[in-house]
C-alpha cells in the first residue's frame, strides 16, 4: 500500500511515523503547508514532501490519509476518491452535513474505499467495553453518559490564525471536535443509533473560540435508551459511563482506566479476576499505548490497511462518519431552536 499523508501536523504528528514502519507499506508522500512538519516527515522516512494537495493524486499512490482541518475534507476527499484512491479521513467527516453527503456520493461510485480515523479504537479497553455490553454482562442498559473536555479553549489563538477557533471551519466548536468521539462509541457499543437530541450550547469562557466552548445534550437512542453528552473547552474531564440492571462501568481519564462492577462473574484477558459486587479497575496496557505503535493490532492505520487489503470494509465507514455528524448537527440545531431535534438519516 503506497500512502500519502495529507496534513502532517496536529493530531497526525502522533501517528505519522506509522507509515514508515508498517510492513508492506510505502510512505510515498507527506503534504503540509508547514515546512517544519514536512522536514519531520522526511526525517521519519517519507519519500517525498509537498505543500500542494494535488501531488497526493499521483499515480504511484494507492491511499490518502486526510488529516487536515474539517473544512478541507470535502474538496480533498472527493478529489482523492475520484482519482481511485482509498481514503482514511480524520474525524469529524466534514464541517457540514451537506459536505458529508457529497463525500459519500463520491465514495459510492469510487474504486477506492472510504473509512474514518477514530483514535479511540486503538485502545483495548474500548473493545473490552464492547464485549461487556454485547455479552449482556451489564444486564439491560438503562442510560449512558459521556464527557469530553479539556482546557485548550482557554489558550486558543484567534480564529484568524487558528482554524479550530472558527465556527465555520470546524462546523461548530467543542461539541463537534470532542463529543463526536463519545457519540461514535456509544452507538457502536450499544448497537443502537441516536434518533433524537436536545442540547444547550454556549460560549462562556473562551473568547477566541468562534463556536461553543460548552455543550450539554440529552439524546434518545433507538428503543428509548437515554444518553447525556457533555463537551467543554474551559474545564477538564473525560468519562464514558454505562449503567445497566446488572452492573455499571466507567472508562475514564482519557480512556486510561476502566472501572467495572457486575452482579455476576466475568473473566477476560484484560480482566482476569472480577469479584461480583466489587469494583474492579484495570489500566490500559502500556505495551499497547501510542498512536504510532504498529505492534498494537488495534492500531487504526494498520487495521484500515489490513482490512482494505483483505477486501473487507473499514471498521468505521463513511456512513458511520455521516451518522455521527448528523447527531452533532441535530444538537446544534436543537440548541438554536430550543427544542428536541430528530437526527437526519439517509
Amino acid at each position: 500500500m503506497r500512502v500519502a499523508l495529507v496534513g502532517a501536523g496536529g493530531m497526525a504528528a502522533h501517528y505519522r511515523s506509522v507509515y514508515a514502519k508498517l510492513p508492506g507499506v510505502q510512505w510515498i508522500l507527506a503534504v503540509d503547508v508547514n515546512e517544519k512538519e514536512l522536514a519531520a516527515c522526511r526525517a521519519l522516512g517519507a519519500q517525498r514532501t509537498s505543500s500542494n494537495f494535488s501531488d497526493a493524486l499521483a499515480a504511484d499512490i494507492d491511499m490518502v490519509d486526510i488529516s487536515t482541518p474539517n473544512h478541507l475534507h470535502l474538496e480533498q476527499a472527493v478529489a482523492a476518491l475520484a482519482a481511485g484512491k482509498h481514503v482514511l479521513l480524520q474525524k469529524p467527516m466534514a464541517n457540514t452535513l451537506a459536505a458529508a453527503d457529497q463525500i459519500l456520493a463520491a465514495a459510492a461510485t469510487a474504486k477506492g474505499r472510504l473509512g474514518m480515523y477514530m483514535s479511540s479504537y486503538n485502545n483495548p479497553l474500548v473493545w473490552e467495553v464492547k464485549r461487556l455490553v454485547s455479552g449482556g454482562h451489564l444486564g439491560q442498559i438503562q442510560s449512558v453518559r459521556a464527557r469530553d473536555a479539556h482546557r485548550g479553549g482557554l489558550r486558543a489563538q484567534p480564529a484568524a490564525t487558528n482554524w479550530r477557533g472558527s465556527r465555520d471551519q470546524t462546523g461548530g466548536g467543542s461539541f463537534i471536535q470532542l463529543s463526536v468521539h463519545a457519540i461514535n462509541l456509544m452507538q457502536w457499543w450499544l448497537d443502537k443509533p441516536i434518533t433524537e437530541i436536545f442540547a444547550y450550547s454556549a460560549n462562556q469562557l473562551c473568547p477566541n473560540v468562534g463556536g461553543d466552548d460548552v455543550t450539554t445534550a440529552v439524546a434518545k437512542l433507538e428503543g428509548g435508551l437515554l444518553a447525556i453528552f457533555d463537551s467543554a473547552w474551559a474545564s477538564d474531564g473525560m468519562t464514558r459511563e454505562i449503567y445497566g440492571t446488572q452492573g455499571r462501568l466507567n472508562l475514564r481519564e482519557n480512556d486510561r482506566f476502566l472501572d467495572v462492577i457486575l452482579d455476576g462473574p466475568y473473566n477476560s484477558e484484560l480482566i482476569p479476576t472480577l469479584i461480583p459486587g466489587k469494583m474492579t479497575t484495570v489500566a490500559r496496557p502500556a505495551e499497547m499505548d501510542g498512536f504510532d505503535n504498529i505492534d498494537n493490532p488495534l492500531n487504526q492505520q494498520r487495521m484500515f490497511i489490513e482490512r482494505i487489503t483483505a477486501g473487507q470494509p473499514p471498521l468505521n465507514s463513511g456512513e458511520v462518519g455521516r451518522r455521527d455528524l448528523a447527531v452533532v448537527t441535530a444538537a446544534y440545531e436543537s440548541a438554536r431552536a430550543g427544542r428536541p431535534v430528530k437526527v437526519s438519516g439517509r
